[in-house]
């Protein structure tokens, strides 16, 4: 019992120290988010991949993604790549979103397109901010991530965008969303008040630490932000 209520005090001070008080506006809270980014996780000469995850479904995870791209055009000028890298249920995440089901994208990189795989990026409505779609992925279909072709994708992203943001399903639902976020710059897990369990939060990130995956950084997700 004292582990878990440490650990869920770390949590959520690290909760606090990314998105700020929960009084304050939406746009506000995600600028300061941008600029947390911006210092923890710099750019340089090259881009940053940065993925997105909620034990909970997709849907909240889309929202932030969204907001979160706004802020970073908006606050810092950077370009953006939104990229849907789930295997399953792409109505629920950025693709439906974004109404993009029917697009080539993620799935059809992962099939051996890597070499034109900028050609499948969307634009967006927001400003620099573009969108690779999950891609056409049948019921039955067994796609694998494939880690050469995964990698080689991820630095050809951060050479064109400053920011790659990349939404995976939860690293307890599928194991080849452990493989894709092990592989990022950062990992990101988006926790619903009120609805998140910090049980299934620290089966998480047990499961990050245990493969190597350190640095867990969490996000809540508020009604209205």
């Amino acid at each position: 019992m004292r582990r878990q209520e440490q650990l869920l005090g770390a949590i959520y001070g690290r909760v606090r120290s990314l998105v700020g008080r929960r009084r304050e506006p939406a746009s506000r809270t995600y600028r300061f988010m941008s600029r947390l980014i911006e210092q923890e996780l710099p750019a340089g000469e090259g881009g940053v991949c940065l993925s997105f995850f909620s034990a909970d479904g997709d849907s909240a995870t889309a929202d932030v993604l969204l907001m979160l791209a706004n802020s970073l055009q908006g606050e810092l000028g950077s370009s953006v790549l939104l990229v849907d890298a789930r295997f399953r249920d792409a109505a629920a995440g950025l693709t439906g979103r974004l109404g993009m089901l029917s697009a080539p994208g993620f799935a059809d990189v992962m099939r051996g397109d890597v070499d034109g795989w900028f050609d499948l990026v969307r634009k967006t409505a927001l400003d620099r901010v573009e969108f690779l779609p999950a891609g056409r992925l049948g019921p039955g279909d067994s796609l694998g991530l494939d880690r050469e072709r995964w990698t080689q994708f991820l630095a050809s992203a951060a050479g064109r965008y400053r920011h790659v943001l990349i939404q995976t399903s939860s690293v307890l639902a599928d194991t080849r969303s452990l493989l894709a976020v092990a592989h990022t710059d950062a990992v990101f897990l988006v926790v619903q008040e009120n609805l998140s369990l910090m049980s299934t939060v620290a089966d998480i990130r047990n499961v990050l630490l245990g493969n190597g995956v350190e640095g867990l950084r969490v996000v809540l997700s508020t009604p209205g932000q």
